[in-house]
């Protein structure tokens, strides 16, 4: 697996820890409305990278100075699931941290396998839209507007039932957070945000939801 050439020290993306942030080079499936890592990080895959060995060397030496490790990417669960497995494992035996995954939910099975085996503390989940409340056809437009991508009724499944489950993990190291879209009215946001206190009366659960502003990228 390629990993990104700068391994980030992070004190935000987890709430009250030292984060060493990882991005995956393998690319998305997305491309998301305004994407701060499309063009350095999938578009044009640095010819300079890291591995996992890379990693595993860093962590012996210089682990101690984090308390969390968060996999990004673009779309860390594009990878193959025995290269994430074999990964997140051998990041266990090195690092007595928590570990966190951020996915955009398009995989469902790897995030509930991430669960299922102990391979994660958490799961960091952007619920793009109101999936629940938009028709695939009807609504494809807004779809491509702001995932770049042609939805369907699998994917949208997909995508639902990958918020729901890191909501009954019920982790305050989970979390789901939708990025305000300044191309979306804010009924869109009250859906969303609707639907995540729906889910989590259900489960009984408290996984943070936070509603982050939209920030231009950089040109």
């Amino acid at each position: 697996m390629k990993l990104y050439n700068n391994f980030i020290r992070t004190f935000t993306d987890l709430p009250n820890h030292t984060t060493l942030l990882i991005h995956s080079l393998s690319g998305c499936p997305l491309h998301c409305f305004g994407c701060h890592n499309y063009d350095e990080i999938i578009a044009n895959t640095p010819k300079e990278y890291k591995t996992a060995d890379d990693l595993y060397d860093y962590l012996r030496k210089s682990g101690f100075l984090f308390d969390a490790i968060m996999f990004s990417g673009g779309e860390f669960l594009i990878n193959s699931l025995n290269e994430v497995r074999d990964l997140l494992q051998q990041v266990r035996t090195l690092f007595d941290g928590k570990i966190i995954v951020t996915t955009s939910g398009i995989y469902y099975q790897k995030v509930r396998t991430l669960y299922e085996e102990n391979l994660v503390d958490g799961i960091h989940i952007d619920m793009k839209l109101p999936y629940h409340v938009l028709d695939v056809k009807e609504d494809a437009q807004i779809y491509k507007d702001i995932m770049g991508i042609t939805p369907s009724k699998k994917v949208v499944n997909q995508l639902i039932a990958s918020v729901d489950a890191v909501i009954e993990h019920n982790s305050i190291l989970d979390q789901v957070r939708t990025v305000q879209y300044p191309l979306l009215d804010e009924a869109f946001f009250t859906e969303i945000r609707h639907f995540v206190e729906e889910r989590k009366a259900y489960h009984g659960s408290i996984v943070p939801y936070f509603q982050n502003e939209f920030v231009h990228p950089v040109s």
